[in-house]
């Protein structure tokens, strides 16, 4: 039982052993169970390139970076010897070249194929040369140096629109940066402003509150109190509601028309008056009856100042009991007694 234990044991430690490497080769980009074969380069240099570093054709991967050694061989002393694992079923002329090139702007280097155009096919036992055609940095110099023009002729234009600008906000009295200050400013005086009215009307507003809260107390006791008497304000409502009913079943219609009558005549006679017919138009609209009233009434009141300070003037009057003899004196009532004999024998 314990060796059967132990047999276990020690096959499951090979088996996670060797998925740890198949894994670990997995990791590194080497294909598991894809036949595979090897190619050899040789570099003056390497730069960015590192095991599992990927080939390709076309910037299609055809296979990986798989070792970096120095020759010692006298053909190639002291050259760099990369060795490629390539897919099996690429073919690869036996003058193709290799090349050494940045495939992005943050220095990941690869080794790109560069097809000949030979019939006869490289063996593994070959070894073909390699150039390096720049890392990233070089890269990067070439984009700037093509760029270059397009550069320029953009700083042109950013030159020119900062000259522009600067004219535009300058510093003299009708520049626009002081006239931006300037509105600023003023916009910040109004907002403390409005900042300052706000707090005094929190004050005020926090005042009242202070001052009024037993008649809110109260306000909020009666509101409690309604709303506990509900079934008051329903029975307020129905009744409301009833009247509101009542007013609806009423025969209004001869009433309004009686009315539109009413104010049919009164029409017509704003009317009149307003075109001159009849004495109230004339009292209103010409000057000579208010005149004439004017006078009237003046003559009256100096008749009556006079009345009052001269009464003798105008009337005598003296009573005799046994004859009842009656004297008056008044020109208007003395041309009556001219015109009276009788009423003359007893008025003298």
């Amino acid at each position: 039982m314990e060796n059967k234990n132990e047999i276990l044991v020690g096959a499951l430690t090979i088996v996670g052993i060797a998925l740890f490497i198949l894994g670990f080769k997995y990791l590194q980009g080497e294909s598991l169970f894809t036949r595979s074969k090897y190619v050899y380069i040789v570099a003056d240099r390497v730069p960015g390139i590192t095991p599992s570093s990927p080939v390709l054709e076309n910037d299609v991967p055809i296979g990986r970076v798989s070792d970096i050694t120095i020759s010692n061989s006298p053909n190639f002393p002291y050259k760099a010897i990369v060795a490629l694992k390539l897919n099996k079923d690429v073919v690869i002329p036996k003058d193709s070249k290799f090349i050494i090139y940045a495939l992005d702007m943050l220095g990941k280097m690869g080794v790109g194929l560069v097809r000949g155009t030979s019939n006869s096919e490289s063996k593994e036992t070959d070894t073909l040369s390699c150039i390096v055609k720049g890392n990233s940095i070089d890269q990067g110099v070439d984009l700037i140096t093509q760029l270059k023009p397009r550069i320029d002729s953009t700083l042109k234009s950013f030159q020119y629109l900062a000259t522009n600008l600067n004219n535009q906000l300058g510093s003299g009295e009708n520049s626009l940066l002081k006239k931006a200050v300037g509105d600023l400013s003023v916009t910040l005086q109004s907002v403390n402003k409005l900042a300052g009215n706000a707090d005094k009307m929190i004050s005020t507003l926090n005042g009242t509150l202070t001052d009024n809260k037993a008649n809110i107390d109260a306000i909020m006791k009666n509101v409690s109190r309604l709303t506990a008497e509900s079934g008051k304000l329903d029975s307020i409502l129905t009744n409301f509601q009833t009247f509101s009913g009542k007013i609806a079943s009423l025969e209004l219609a001869p009433t309004i028309e009686s009315a539109k009558g009413t104010l049919e005549q009164l029409k017509k006679t704003l009317s009149l008056i307003n075109d001159g017919d009849g004495s109230i138009s004339k009292l209103l609209k010409e000057d000579g009856a208010y005149k004439d009233i004017t006078k009237t009434i003046q003559s009256l009141n100096a008749v009556l100042t006079d009345l009052k300070a001269n009464p003798k003037k105008y009337i005598s009057l003296s009573l005799i009991d046994k004859s009842r003899t009656i004297t008056i004196t008044d020109t208007s009532v003395q041309q009556f007694l001219d015109n009276n004999p009788k009423a003359a024998k007893k008025v003298k």
